[in-house]
């Protein structure tokens, strides 16, 4: 399907992935309808002429009004991390629960009020309850029974919200997509980028060596929702969304090679971790591939240069 002209609601469109995604709808010649909890956090998106609606997770109505008249939504925002380590042991689950699975729930009904009946939903690898590879995306994912692992809230909240998205939207004949990307990185980054800075900011420092996490870069995930959209095979279909079999210590020398500071004297610290998630579906219904590591960091410093510089 042709997706010029058409009004794509995205949530969390002021967001490290959302960013990307509007301008995935952009290049495609859509219309990118940014349905975000504060618009004056990323000004930029203004400037250059977004549309921004304000609503948050938590209340369906401002939802609803805010996908009138749009053709698709992109479900992104998520809750991914929270506070201080004392939050984490007080407040993790719930927190979890209620803005990643409660918030799941008002955008389906929003979409149902306001007679979007086309959603792709962001959801994650960590939905998978086995962790041994090959995974495909019919493999079991994780169940409620499992709420004393504390450290599992965030897995937890977004298995829960993708199986409620898989019902809702079967019992009401809404047309479901549901992306599990792998580890992300990119431009306004919080979670990897700042992590792999620090390791890589001292004149000697130690870095993991054969840990191949399939990181996936931020542009190639916003690529893939796009397509996902484009597509009608898709409907009804989950996608893994990772990169290539890399290592972290290739990815170290990516970011060197795409000018990113490293360390005179970098040491392999051998964590030996295997890739676990089958491509083949994407590959095949989508047509789909992740770019380079050497690509994704060389856009991410762009993008971060560019930035800096405004």
């Amino acid at each position: 399907m042709d997706l010029a002209g058409h009004r794509i609601a995205i949530t969390g469109a002021t967001g490290f992935l959302g960013r990307y995604v509007v301008r995935a709808v952009l290049d495609r010649d859509a219309i990118p309808i940014g349905v975000v909890r504060n618009p004056d956090r990323v000004p930029e998106l203004a400037a250059d002429g977004i549309e921004l609606r304000r609503a948050d997770l938590a209340d369906p109505g401002a939802l609803a009004r805010a996908f009138a008249g749009c053709d698709a939504i992109l479900s992104v925002a998520a809750m991914v991390s929270i506070g201080t380590m004392y939050t984490l042991r007080r407040k993790r689950r719930a927190a979890y629960i209620r803005t990643n699975v409660g918030g799941m729930r008002n955008v389906l009904e929003a979409a149902l009020k306001s007679g979007v009946k086309r959603i792709v939903h962001i959801s994650s690898a960590n939905v998978y309850r086995d962790r041994r590879g090959p995974i495909r995306e019919g493999a079991e994912l994780h169940d409620p029974d499992q709420h004393r692992l504390i450290a599992n809230s965030y897995s937890l909240s977004k298995a829960a919200a993708e199986r409620l998205a898989w019902q809702f939207t079967a019992e009401h004949d809404l047309a479901l997509t549901t992306l599990r990307p792998a580890g992300i990185f990119g431009a306004h980054d919080a979670t990897l980028m700042p992590w792999v800075r620090r390791l890589l900011r001292p004149p000697v420092s130690l870095f993991p060596a054969f840990t191949r996490l399939q990181l996936v870069h931020a542009g190639d995930v916003a690529a893939a929702a796009l397509q996902s959209l484009a597509t009608e095979a898709s409907i009804g279909q989950a996608y893994n969304v990772a990169g290539g079999d890399e290592s972290l210590w290739d990815f170290a020398n990516a970011w060197k090679a795409a000018g990113g500071r490293r360390p005179a004297l970098l040491i392999p610290l051998p964590v030996p971790v295997q890739p676990l998630l089958d491509m083949s579906r994407i590959r095949r219904d989508l047509g789909w591939r992740p770019r380079s590591l050497r690509e994704g960091l060389e856009e991410t410093f762009g993008r971060e240069a560019a930035a800096a510089r405004q």
